[in-house]
């Protein structure tokens, strides 16, 4: 190899060398802080998992305390008439709202001689209607949008039965029975 270049002056073959080991020190550094500052931000993460899976396990221990009431303590807040239109559109309403509005193969029926679902005797006033409600959905986890809605309605509902069949194309067949009352009195 030359020892000088074309202008005389003398070639030094250190000086690239010292810019390839320089180089090649700064790409191995840079990985291993990048994969500090990954493992750091990994560590962080799995810090903030901890303390929200923490804070769900608390909200579903909180949300389990339900009081219910006997069918005999409420009877007084049933309505005195029945009124078939009203719970249609109440039911429809909630469908919609809880995003199943796109439901294929819905169904609604009203039995209006129901039987109680309730082993308890209750008075003769108390009437029972039977909904019968079935259709096809894309998210079974609407669903449970559907009975939260349902049950926050003024109307008092009580879900007898809740069918969930899946389908081949990942659907979900809805089968619900639900009850709902009416104290047949006259007030004056």
């Amino acid at each position: 190899m030359r020892k000088t270049n074309v202008f005389g002056r003398k070639v030094s073959h250190t000086k690239v060398l010292y810019i390839i080991v320089i180089i090649l020190v700064i790409i191995v550094g840079s990985y291993y802080s990048m994969i500090r500052v990954q493992g750091n931000r990994l560590e962080e993460l799995q810090q903030q998992e901890v303390v929200l899976q923490d804070q769900i396990d608390d909200l579903l221990e909180t949300s389990q305390l339900t009081t219910y009431h006997d069918v005999g303590q409420i009877i007084q807040y049933l309505p005195n008439t029945y009124n078939q239109l009203g719970i249609i559109n109440e039911i429809n309403f909630v469908k919609n709202l809880s995003g199943l509005s796109l439901a294929s193969s819905y169904s609604l029926s009203l039995d209006e001689q129901a039987v109680s679902p309730f082993e308890q005797n209750l008075p003769a006033t108390v009437k029972f209607v039977k909904i019968s409600l079935s259709m096809t959905i894309d998210d079974p986890a609407l669903i449970l949008d559907f009975i939260d809605n349902l049950l926050s309605q003024d109307q008092i509902y009580y879900i007898d039965t809740l069918s969930v069949s899946y389908t081949n194309d990942f659907r979900a067949i809805i089968q619900m029975t639900i009850y709902t009352f009416y104290n047949d009195v006259e007030l004056s």
